[in-house]
């Protein structure tokens, strides 16, 4: 009779499964190690690349995403049409009227030419692809580049094993996936690429006293320079690093040689770039990491000093040069900042670096990729790598190598930024994807080692030794479980969330169900208030028609509409974008004095029929008050008088000029439901309206007239258009009174009188 147990045969069968596991992972067989190895990779360069081509696979139309890659792509085509020299020349008059925007040195230059880059290419290749398509693929080409050289940096900081967990970390995890999948040509679809090269090349250069490749690394700092505001991260990190460097004891020629070389070179060639220029020599995040080339040269010269000189003499010498030097750098510091030539930290950085200052900056605390990280958040975006930082975290400290002590100092300052703000997951990402490589490969070392017998019986490792095959298979199933499960939620994000453009918005989140409003609206301003037609037909005699609108929609207006407005998705000028929200939160009356100042013509406003869920002008509509109160003070829009806590919105906001657009109900605009749109109660959406919508209705206007109301689909799936039933885009047309000219002048005559009151006052 057997007395085998369960428990024998569940043994018996993990011993099996764990030589198996020691001999698939057998990295002492260089040729079989190499081709699985190779072999690896090549999975997970497909992974990335399927992952990020989602979009097309499900059948959306290759659109560009978000609001910002369109100007990128109107960039790129006026690149194309004008060259290089041209392109710094420009002076976009079409966008920020009447001041125009300077575009060549507005910008940053990398993002465009990838995408001319790809078309070349595809075009030289013999597809006949059109610029935006090109556009569409820049994230697709450029992030899977990226997920190769997350190999070649994890393999450089921890090892082959730690090289192809982070490769397959950066193919899926959502914080990267989302700015680099199919369609959202943007600055992080090029920035992230230059970021992981040139701390590869750097690292490359410090382990082998390479000049060639700081020079590389000072070449991939260039790069990320012309293409991403977040260079300053990349350059200041390299500073930080070397800092602590020399605090732990790890100064040497080497890195004096490797870092000069990788900052001058990048220092150089970045002053050459119009968008940042000779002012970033004075600006606080460009003249650190050159003032630590100056200390560590200094520390070198103490070094050699101390090993010299006599202890007494040496200690004076060492006091004199510190207080020589401290009182040099304090001179000419308080020198430049007295003539204005030192530049402070700008207003985005600065409320990473102290969160508190964001409610006093709502300019930037408006933008939802702005707010503090959350816990929901953090997960989505990482997801299981959560489990595995703090581990990864405790062997860099346990062991402060050079190697490790870079992803200790990338690891740590990321994510007190990223707590800071959402949108700086995207560089904690790739730090993340290092820290869970160090933990996975220090975690399963011991148990390969047991595996192949490679640990030497000690006391300390009796335990261990008797933990068997058993335990190695546990070990590694509990990592392997892990990592599935970060990888099946980055295919998930990339699949249900991430696919689907912005400008055509599906409530069913089905390519079937989406919604053409947009693009309705772009036709439209095609073909009636188009700065193209307009001077074709007219030439210079009459101004084209200027549409007021939210800034967030600024991008899309003036590249898809072809028509003029008074802001973009940029924040060049604080002002005007609050004297946008002023327009668009006082009342009707007053208003048109402020659009007849701009010359306004139209106006837009995006209700999304009241739906929340699609970011319309209602949930914009606080921070409309609280950019005009912030930055235009003289025009008296105050939050307190619109919106209470307690309350929600107060009379004065239903008085708008926004609500007023976008409740306007006429006869002839009654759904299906026989309720009046756009605030509609199919499908239970009420839940997600703003509260007391209805009772504040709005059947007729003063000075408005609709001209434009998209049509858009019933929600819930594809069907024929319901006209009327669900508009989410409305313009209208200004109707001016006829004693405009007697108007403007009171108005002139009291904000003079309000402007000379606050001067006064101040």
């Amino acid at each position: 009779m057997s007395t085998t147990t369960h428990s024998d045969r569940f043994k018996e069968l993990t011993e099996r499964i764990g030589e198996r596991v020691r001999d698939h992972f057998e990295e002492y067989e260089i040729e079989k190690g190499s081709v699985t190895k190779q072999f690896s990779l090549f999975l997970i360069l497909l992974l990335g690349f399927i992952v990020r081509l989602f979009p097309t696979l499900q059948g959306w139309d290759p659109l560009i995403k978000a609001f910002d890659p369109w100007f990128q792509l109107r960039s790129a085509s006026y690149i194309l049409e004008n060259g290089l020299i041209g392109y710094f020349k420009w002076h976009d008059y079409y966008t920020w009227f009447p001041y125009g925007r300077a575009v060549g040195v507005s910008m940053y230059i990398a993002v465009p030419l990838a995408a001319i880059l790809i078309y070349l290419i595809l075009q030289f290749l013999g597809f006949n692809v059109t610029l935006a398509f090109a556009a569409y693929l820049v994230p697709v080409v450029f992030g899977t580049i990226t997920v190769y050289f997350s190999y070649l940096l994890g393999k450089e900081l921890i090892s082959d094993r730690g090289g192809l967990i982070v490769a397959l970390t950066m193919a899926v995890t959502p914080s990267y996936v989302q700015r680099s999948i199919a369609g959202f040509f943007d600055n992080e679809s090029v920035g992230v690429l230059f970021t992981i090269m040139s701390f590869y090349f750097f690292i490359r250069a410090l382990r082998r006293n390479s000049a060639g490749s700081a020079i590389l690394a000072g070449l991939s700092l260039f790069m990320l320079g012309s293409s991403w505001g977040a260079f300053r991260f990349g350059y200041d990190l390299l500073g930080i690093y070397a800092l602590v460097l020399v605090m732990t004891g790890h100064y040497s020629e080497r890195l004096v040689k490797v870092y000069t070389i990788t900052i001058f070179v990048s220092t150089y060639l970045m002053i050459l770039i119009p968008r940042i220029g000779g002012k970033f020599l004075l600006s606080t995040e460009g003249i650190g990491p050159i003032g630590i080339i100056v200390f560590l040269i200094f520390f070198g010269i103490v070094q050699n000093l101390s090993a010299n000189l006599p202890p007494k003499v040496f200690k004076q010498i060492l006091l004199l040069a510190f207080v020589f030097l401290l009182t040099i750098i304090g001179l000419a510091a308080a020198g430049l900042a007295y003539i204005g030539a030192l530049e402070t930290i700008g207003d985005k950085f600065i409320s990473v670096i102290l969160p508190d200052s964001r409610s006093k900056l709502p300019l930037i605390d408006s933008v939802s990729e702005h707010q503090p990280l959350t816990w929901a958040s953090l997960y989505f975006n990482i997801n299981t790598m959560v489990f595995f930082i703090p581990i990864g975290l405790y062997f860099a400290i346990n062991k402060p190598t050079e190697r490790n002590l870079f992803t200790l100092t990338w690891g740590l300052i990321t994510i007190y930024f990223s707590g800071s703000m959402i949108r700086l997951l995207l560089i904690l990402a790739p730090a993340a994807a290092l820290l869970t490589a160090l933990a996975v490969d220090n975690l399963l070392i011991p148990y390969a080692l047991l595996s192949h017998k490679r640990i030497k019986v000690t006391k300390a490792t009796m335990r261990l030794k008797r933990m068997g095959n058993t335990y190695t298979f546990m070990a590694y199933a509990a990592v392997f479980g892990l990592l599935a499960i970060m990888v099946s939620a980055g295919i998930t994000a990339a699949a249900d969330r991430y696919s689907r453009p912005e400008i055509t918005p599906s409530l069913d989140g089905k390519p079937s169900g989406a919604l053409d409003d947009w693009m309705q609206a772009f036709q439209w301003m095609r073909d009636h208030t188009s700065y193209k037609k307009y001077l074709k037909e007219t030439g210079l005699d009459r101004l084209p028609p200027v549409m007021l609108s939210w800034w967030d929609y600024g991008y899309y207006i003036t590249s898809l509409g072809e028509t003029i407005t008074l802001v973009d998705g940029s924040t060049i000028n604080s002002t005007q974008i609050g004297v946008v929200g002023t327009m668009l939160m006082w009342n009707e009356t007053a208003a048109i004095n402020l659009m007849y100042k701009y010359n306004v013509q139209y106006v837009l406003v995006f209700s999304a029929a009241g739906v929340l869920s699609l970011s319309s002008d209602i949930g914009k509509a606080i921070w409309m008050i609280r950019i005009s109160e912030k930055y235009t003070p003289e025009f008296g829009v105050k939050e307190k008088d619109y919106f209470k806590p307690t309350d929600g919105y107060l009379q004065k906001f239903y008085d708008s000029v926004l609500y007023r657009l976008m409740a306007y109900a006429p006869a002839d605009m009654t759904g299906v439901d026989q309720s009046p749109p756009p605030f509609i109660d199919r499908q239970g959406l009420k839940g997600n309206l703003l509260k007391d919508l209805d009772a504040h209705p709005v059947t007729s206007l003063t000075y408005f007239k609709e001209v434009f109301r998209s049509s858009g689909y019933p929600p819930g799936g594809a069907g024929a258009i319901a006209h009327g039933d669900y508009p989410l885009i409305r313009i209208y047309k200004v109707i001016y009174p006829e004693d405009m000219t007697l108007r403007m002048n009171e108005f002139d005559q009291t904000m003079a009188q309000i402007r000379a009151s606050q001067d006064e006052s101040n």
